[in-house]
């Protein structure tokens, strides 16, 4: 049997790739039109659908085992692939689709620097995705003979196997159908703890691969009629390792790009450190001239009781008052605040901060309490702080 596809079934690999994304394309304009009504169905629904996936995957890798055989037919193995595609797509849409919706953050602006690098990252993921897809299966296709395709193909299937098989425990535990045993929490940990595992173990297969079809294309083997039949396997031996050597830096940027960018993405901001302040017959006095550059200042009073009640102090751009709160608000609770350029941000749901609103109530604002201005220095009497202390319980 030839590897290549007839026309058939290149036509219903097309039909598979469109019906799974079809499915999820409608998944996602059905949370987006009732977000609230619809959230605990689809998310019931997309528990199954993990489900769903881990059982046809392990019913694709027996397929590839059992049915694809050299000079049978492959449609078997074939529509069983379909099947896991057409799941596959329609659970992996809806979340590539939703990320469309968060380039830009609530109180941005709607053209910024930081939506437009969330944008590039966005076409840069899913084009490296894309090109990693095609660059894989020109590697695979060089693979010299049917066994060796199906190794690589079966081992391929089984680690996204394993994959699902992790996630549909969780799902299935969520879904009350098994119970959260020793096993069924050990799995759900690792899978928490270590999202991009498999994606690494398909990395070190696509190096594994590319390595033994570069060793397996370094020169040609055999007679040749002519002068022209040898350059041309030269040249189809070059093809390969180049597509060979393209398929590694691409499999390389995508691990530098889950591991360093993600790294320096996600990496906590660096905490304002909490200043000095006089505190005289139980009031503390903080100079204006200490926090009137406009930055966000963090200070911090241990109450008798042992409380480390944090409170911030910034200048706001209108006029010449100042926003006056604790680093906490009524929604995130004490996960407090953090400055990033000129803007204030909340450190639980990234909120940017209208610095004239901080010291009002309501919304994710820093929590307001009673101070005085006069003399050119604030005043706050410590048992404002104290009213508040045991919001700041560890």
């Amino acid at each position: 049997m030839s590897f290549y596809l007839d026309d058939k079934a290149k036509r219903c690999v097309y039909y598979f790739l469109l019906t799974g994304f079809i499915c999820g394309v409608v998944i996602f304009c059905v949370r987006l039109y009732d977000p609230k009504g619809m959230n605990l169905i689809l998310m019931r629904f997309n528990r199954w659908l993990i489900v769903s996936i881990a059982c046809a995957s392990v019913i694709a890798f027996l397929g590839v085992l059992l049915f694809l055989r050299e000079h049978k037919n492959f449609y078997i193995p074939l529509v069983l692939k379909g099947v896991l595609m057409i799941l596959a797509l329609s659970s992996l849409t809806p979340p590539i689709l939703q990320f469309t919706r968060e380039f830009i953050y609530f109180g941005e602006a709607g053209i910024s620097t930081n939506a437009l690098l969330r944008f590039s990252g966005f076409i840069l993921g899913v084009s490296l995705s894309v090109v990693i897809f095609f660059a894989a299966y020109q590697v695979f296709k060089a693979l010299n003979n049917f066994k060796q395709r199906k190794i690589f193909l079966s081992a391929s299937i089984l680690i996204f196997a394993c994959e699902y098989f992790c996630a549909a425990l969780g799902a299935l535990n969520r879904l009350r159908i098994i119970r959260a045993n020793d096993f069924v929490f050990e799995i759900m940990i690792f899978d928490s703890n270590n999202p991009n595992f498999f994606i690494y173990a398909q990395v070190v297969l696509i190096v594994i691969m590319l390595i033994f079809v570069i060793a397996t294309h370094l020169k040609p083997i055999g007679e040749f009629a002519n002068r022209a039949l040898l350059r041309k396997e030269k040249a189809y031996l070059r093809d390969c390792r180049r597509w060979s050597v393209g398929l590694f830096i691409f499999a390389g940027l995508a691990v530098f790009i889950l591991t360093v960018l993600h790294y320096y993405d996600t990496k906590p901001p660096a905490e304002v450190q909490p200043e000095n302040y006089l505190l005289e017959n139980d009031v503390i006095n903080i100079p204006l001239t200490q926090v009137s550059d406009g930055h966000l200042h963090k200070f911090d009073f241990k109450t008798p009781n042992g409380f480390d009640v944090r409170f911030l102090i910034v200048k706001k751009p209108a006029g010449n008052s100042y926003g006056v709160g604790l680093d906490a608000c009524e929604i995130c609770g004490i996960a407090g605040y953090y400055e990033r350029g000129e803007e204030v941000i909340c450190r639980r749901c990234d909120v940017v901060m209208n610095k004239n609103t901080i010291g009002f109530k309501g919304g994710c604002n820093p929590i307001p309490f009673e101070y005085q201005v006069h003399d050119q220095k604030i005043f706050i009497n410590v048992n404002e702080l104290i009213k508040h202390e045991r919001r700041f319980k560890n």
